[in-house]
This record gives C-alpha cells, sequence and structure tokens, in this order.
C-alpha cells in the first residue's frame, strides 16, 4: 500500500488533470440523463399493471388525463369553453354533460348523480384526455395553452397535472437543497477543523465526486425523480468522513515531524484500510436494496452505491493532491481548535449512564413493536405535492366540490355491446362508482357500428379490446378502495372471466402494496448480514458486530416507530430505503467508538478506555451526525414532494438518533459486554495482555 500511496503523491498533477477531464465530461453529460416520474415503471415486467400498460400503449396508445373546473358559468358558457378545450393542439377528447345528456333540457330531469360530476352549482367540471402519456413534453404545453384559452378561473388537477409539477420542480429543487445545506456544512467543518480552508478542499473534492457520479448516471439510461431529488446532497453527507478522517491522519503524522509529501504517503498507508470499511458498510446497505423486486431500491441503490465509491476514489486520490498543492494557504489560515474537551461529559456517560441506558431501553422495545405497527402508503398518496402548493390548493378545492379523481381503464376483450352494456349497469350501482365512459355509454348500444363516428369508435374500440374508463369515488388509496378493486375485478370477472386488464394508479398501488410487503424482510435481513459480515472480517470477532448492529438498529427503530406515535401515516418505500441507508451510513460511528475501543483496552482498564474512546473519536461523530441530519433536513424543509420530504426527515432525524445511541449507549455496553467481546475476539486478549496492536 504505501508503495501506491507513493505513486499517488509523485503523479499528482496527472490525477488533478485526470478528475478535471473527467468532471468536464461528466457535466456536459447530466442533463442527458433521463428522469423518470412514473413509479409504476419499477413494477416487474410481468406485473398485471405493466402487461397492462403494454396492451393500452399497443392497443390505443398511452393516454393521459386532467380534470378542469371553472366556476361560476352557465351552461351555455360550459358548452363554449368545451369547445375551446378541444382545439389545444394536444387535447385528444374533452368530455362533459352534453356528452351525455341534452344540456339545453332542464337539467332536473336527468340523473342527478350523472349530472352532478359535470355541473352544479354554476361549476363545471370537464374531463380532459391528451394524445400522449402524463410525462410528455406536449402534454405539458397543452396544459400551460389549456389555463390561456380557459383563464384564472381554470382549476386543474390529475395525473398529467402532477406529473408536470413534479418534472419543473424536481431539478429547481435539487438546486436550491445544495444552496441550502452547503453554507451549513461549511459552518459545521468550519468548528471542527483547524484551518479556514480545509473545509473548501472537502466540499471541492466530494463535490467532484458527486458531478462525476451524476454523469455516469448516464450509463443507466434514466433514474427515477426521488433518486434525483435525494441522492446528490445524501453522497455529499455519507462520504465527508472520508476526507476528514484522511486529513486527521495527514495532521497526525505532521505533527510527528514529518514533511508533507511523506506524512501524506503514510496518511494514505494507514488509513486505507479503515476507508475501505467504512465505504464497504455504507454501500452494503444500498446493496441490499438492489434486492427489491420493486426496482425503485435498485435504482437508488445504484446510484448511491456509485456515488460512495466514487467519493472513495476521489479522497484517496485527488484529496492527497489538491491538499499538498494547497499546503500554504491551510497553513495560513490555521485558527487552532474551537472544539471544548469531552472529558467531562464521557465521564459522566460512564460513570453516571445507567439511568440513560434503562431510558433507551424503554423506549427501543415500544419502538420496536410501534415502527412495524405504522400505517403504510405504497403508491401516489405517498408522492403526492404539498397542500400548500398551487396543484395541491387546486387538487383539494376540485375535491371539496366534485370528490376524488381516480379513474382506472377497464380494457375487456370485444363482445357484444349489449354484454358490455350490462356490465355497465351493475357497475353504476355501485357505491364507489360516479361515472364510466365507454362506447355504450356515449352511443346507444343498438345503434350500428358502421354508423359511429370513426373518432368516437377508435377511441374505445380496436379489433382485440374495448376500453371503458370508470371514475372511482374513493382515494386513490385506502383500505376502502383496496376492497373496491377486489370486488371491482370480481364483477368483471363474472362476465369476461380471464381475458381482461385493469390500469390505473389503485391497482398498481395494490400490486406495489404486494411487492415491497415481500421485500422488506427480505432486504432487512441482507443489509443487516452484509454489514455485520464486513465488520466480522475487520474486528476479526463474532459478538461485536452483533452488538454495533444492534446499537444502530435500535435507532432505527426508534426513528421508525416516531410516525407510529405521532399518528401519521409512512411511506412503506421510504421506510425500506431509509433504514437501509440509516444502517449503512451510521454504523460508521459505531465502527469508530468502537476501533479507538480496542486500540486503548490494549493498555488501559476498560472502563478507562471507554472514557478516552469517547473523547478520542466524540467529536467526529457529533460532526458526522449533524452533517447527515443538515443534508436530510434540507431535502424535508424544501422538497415539495411528499415521499421525498418525508425521507429527508427520516435520515435527518436517523443521524441524530444513531449518534445519541453510539454517543450514549454503545460506550457502555463495551464495557458491561467486554468479557464476552475479549472471548469472541481473534487474539485480543493475547494483545491486551501484552499490549500489542489488535
Amino acid at each position: 500500500m504505501r508503495y501506491f500511496a507513493k505513486i499517488l503523491v509523485e503523479k499528482r498533477k496527472i490525477i488533478m488533470f485526470i478528475f478535471l477531464i473527467i468532471s468536464i465530461i461528466s457535466i456536459f453529460l447530466i442533463p442527458l440523463v433521463g428522469i423518470n416520474y412514473d413509479l409504476s415503471a419499477y413494477l416487474p415486467e410481468r406485473s398485471n399493471t405493466r402487461e397492462a400498460m403494454g396492451i393500452m400503449q399497443k392497443e390505443f396508445s398511452l393516454t393521459s388525463h386532467a380534470q378542469v373546473m371553472v366556476e361560476d358559468i352557465s351552461v351555455s358558457e360550459a358548452v363554449l369553453i368545451k369547445g375551446q378545450i378541444e382545439q389545444v393542439e394536444g387535447v385528444k377528447s374533452v368530455i362533459w354533460l352534453d356528452d351525455l345528456v341534452d344540456v339545453y333540457q332542464p337539467l332536473e330531469i336527468h340523473q342527478s348523480k350523472v349530472a352532478e360530476n359535470y355541473y352544479k352549482d354554476r361549476v363545471a367540471l370537464f374531463q380532459v384526455e391528451f394524445s400522449e402519456d402524463e410525462y410528455s413534453l406536449q402534454t405539458g404545453k397543452a396544459i400551460e395553452e389549456l389555463k390561456e384559452v380557459v383563464g384564472e378561473r381554470a382549476l386543474l388537477r390529475g395525473t398529467a397535472v402532477r406529473s408536470k409539477a413534479l418534472r419543473e420542480s424536481t431539478l429547481e429543487e435539487v438546486f436550491f437543497i445544495t444552496i441550502f445545506v452547503v453554507p451549513i456544512f461549511l459552518l459545521i467543518l468550519v468548528i471542527t477543523t483547524r484551518s479556514w480552508f480545509e473545509p473548501v478542499i472537502y466540499l471541492f473534492v466530494i463535490g467532484i465526486s458527486v458531478i462525476i457520479n451524476m454523469g455516469t448516471n448516464l450509463l443507466f439510461g434514466e433514474i427515477s425523480f426521488i433518486t434525483l431529488s435525494s441522492a446528490s446532497v445524501l453522497q455529499l453527507a455519507l462520504s465527508m468522513d472520508y476526507s476528514l478522517f484522511l486529513m486527521h491522519r495527514f495532521s497526525e503524522e505532521r505533527e510527528k515531524g514529518l514533511d508533507l509529501r511523506e506524512a501524506m504517503v503514510k496518511a494514505i498507508t494507514k488509513s486505507f484500510s479503515s476507508l475501505a470499511a467504512s465505504c464497504l458498510t455504507t454501500v452494503a446497505g444500498f446493496v441490499a436494496l438492489m434486492f427489491m423486486r420493486y426496482r425503485i431500491g435498485l435504482d437508488m441503490s445504484l446510484v448511491l452505491g456509485k456515488g460512495i465509491i466514487l467519493s472513495l476514489i476521489s479522497v484517496i486520490f485527488l484529496l492527497p493532491s489538491v491538499t499538498i498543492l494547497s499546503d500554504r494557504i491551510i497553513q495560513r489560515t490555521y485558527h487552532g481548535s474551537f472544539l471544548p474537551s469531552l472529558g467531562i461529559i464521557a465521564n459522566g456517560i460512564l460513570k453516571k449512564g445507567v439511568p440513560g441506558l434503562v431510558i433507551v431501553g424503554l423506549l427501543v422495545i415500544p419502538g420496536y413493536f410501534a415502527q412495524s405497527s405504522n400505517t403504510f402508503v405504497y403508491g401516489e398518496s405517498a408522492v403526492i405535492e404539498d397542500e400548500d402548493s398551487i396543484v395541491g390548493s387546486h387538487q383539494q378545492q376540485i375535491e371539496a366540490k366534485f370528490g376524488v379523481d381516480n379513474p382506472m381503464i377497464l380494457l375487456l376483450p370485444p363482445s357484444d355491446r349489449g354484454k358490455e352494456n350490462e356490465l355497465v349497469k351493475a357497475l353504476m350501482e355501485k357505491e364507489y362508482i360516479s361515472s364510466i365512459h365507454s362506447l355504450v355509454t356515449l352511443v346507444d348500444p343498438y345503434i350500428p357500428k358502421e354508423v359511429i363516428p370513426r373518432g368516437v369508435l377508435d377511441n374505445f374500440l380496436t379489433q382485440s379490446y374495448s376500453r371503458m374508463v370508470l371514475a372511482l369515488d374513493v382515494p386513490v388509496e385506502s383500505e376502502i378502495t383496496f376492497l373496491a378493486v377486489e370486488d371491482l375485478k370480481g364483477m368483471v370477472h363474472d362476465y369476461y372471466g380471464e381475458g381482461y386488464y385493469l390500469l390505473g394508479s389503485s391497482a398498481s398501488v395494490a400490486e406495489i402494496k404486494d411487492l415491497v410487503d415481500k421485500d422488506f424482510t427480505m432486504v432487512d435481513i441482507i443489509s443487516v448480514v452484509a454489514v455485520a459480515f464486513i465488520m466480522m472480517i475487520a474486528f476479526r470477532s463474532l459478538s461485536l458486530p452483533i452488538l454495533l448492529v444492534l446499537v444502530i438498529k435500535s435507532a432505527i427503530w426508534i426513528n421508525m416507530s416516531v410516525p407510529y406515535f405521532m399518528d401519521r401515516s409512512l411511506s412503506f418505500v421510504g421506510y425500506m430505503i431509509v433504514s437501509a441507508v440509516q444502517l449503512g451510513a451510521t454504523i460508521d460511528y459505531a465502527i469508530l467508538l468502537s476501533n479507538r475501543y480496542m486500540d486503548n483496552r490494549r493498555i488501559m482498564e476498560k472502563k478507562e478506555a471507554a472514557i478516552q474512546a469517547l473523547e478520542n473519536s466524540g467529536w467526529s461523530i457529533i460532526t458526522s451526525a449533524l452533517i447527515l441530519f443538515v443534508a436530510g433536513m434540507g431535502v424535508y424543509i424544501i422538497s415539495t414532494v411528499g415521499e421525498v420530504s418525508e425521507m429527508g426527515l427520516l435520515i435527518g432525524r436517523g443521524a441524530l438518533l444513531s449518534g445519541s445511541m453510539v454517543f450514549i449507549v454503545l460506550p457502555q455496553l463495551l464495557v458491561i459486554f467486554d468479557p464476552l467481546i475479549v472471548k469472541t475476539t481473534v487474539r485480543w486478549k493475547h494483545n491486551i495482555e501484552n499490549g500489542e496492536e489488535i
């Protein structure tokens, strides 16, 4: 390793040039990376939703929809506005009350359930179908033009509207999150380092790795908007430790009187194994997500795992070069330590920490049971925009007037229209269905197909399938909804057997729920086993990995139990991802403290070794936890996307809880279980007795 380190130091100019070229290339690659906003795309290829989407695309093309509500208009004005919307480029069709009844007759003579779905109290609701799917730029332009045509009175909701808002907000929010967290990172680093300029070096080196990671995402073609919203700031926060650790070693070697280059060679040589182990434990948490059948886990784990590895490479290769080049500036901006000694706190924790252990125990036990008893959400309701946003506000106003918007598409085998008409009549008797649009609801089923306008026919019928659009009067996701979907499937099955497909948010949510419920246990076991195995090799111990994992898992249980006690729902996908991230990322705190304890234990009694370990590593743990906390809270505060914001809160709170558990609980557990650790760690007893390195 020393030979390799010498090459890195000697070839520093070449290394810096290579990183410069790669960074420039990556900057140009970033805009080419696709962003996927469709969470159903991460379902397995053979899932019902994916198969239905394929058939829909082939037979009718994948369209999208929106609802437009206009207040204080007469029936004649509504008919006029409908005609204007139909002229907008990108709009395929507009359905309103005049397609179903004669609106120039008194509305009281028509079925109130039908009429009130489109017009009541001088408020009209138009059903707009766009020519392309909700993620199309043409659909986005059509929405903008539609707003101009209808004017300020228009309130919009629907999948196309939400997707447009997500597309516009995601990139903007990534920028604002970065602007929010970087100054706070700098402040934390200035306080915890000994030079005004060192924090700039840390952010520069890790920032370069973030840019390279974003550019090399082109290897995957596209990434999810959830990954895009959080990956960069998490990479920055999770890998900052590597820079701090290497520079701390470098400072120690310089204090021994070594010259600049030799000190860096020694620092790289001594810290490489610890840095590699730290990187591996973090990546191990992400690797577990790759085994999710719901492939959003694979998407995030590939991007974050690649980012962490690139950060380690940047620290090992680039940081020494930049540090040597900037050494004079570092020396001139030296300010000494701002941090007080942790001796008094460390003594207090070890000598009077029993009440703290009791309190933590009282929190962990109910936390374990509460975290699995949360009310989980699985789909669109976990991603919906902030209620304070324009999209969220419009949705609330329309929902207050006309109820929820939950369309579903039913693809039926071709049959006589009389049979389809019977199914429609049976479905309309269900309270959870507010309206149905199909060929038999728009055209008398006994009129010959030959005289039906081609435009109407093509919208609902092909040689292979008949299309029916249902409006469900239940939320996209709830127990009532799942029961309604099962009842709907049963009714259609009675008429058509297995030859039908159901497509819509509620149907895809049911599939996502089934997948991730089964994925969680597997992901949890893999992440724990992978992290514990790496630590077992690093420490050559059987008991210590179990102890460290238990401490971090306890912090995770407490973190995930908070929504239960606050009576708030929790995204199950976010729950899975953050659990793996918190374990992989914050286990480093426990590893750092345990390493110091084992070093000190060679020459000290167990309690003294624990106190000294806390003094040695306490500020490093606090710094790392604060940086990850700030990163998570930045995402939480700024993101308007519910699931992304919630993940930020969980990560930020989890960092503080993990740091606190390692700081307060782990030192005492190391002392209590010292005899067991000695017996189950290779050569530790011999090393303690002889004062040799472990």
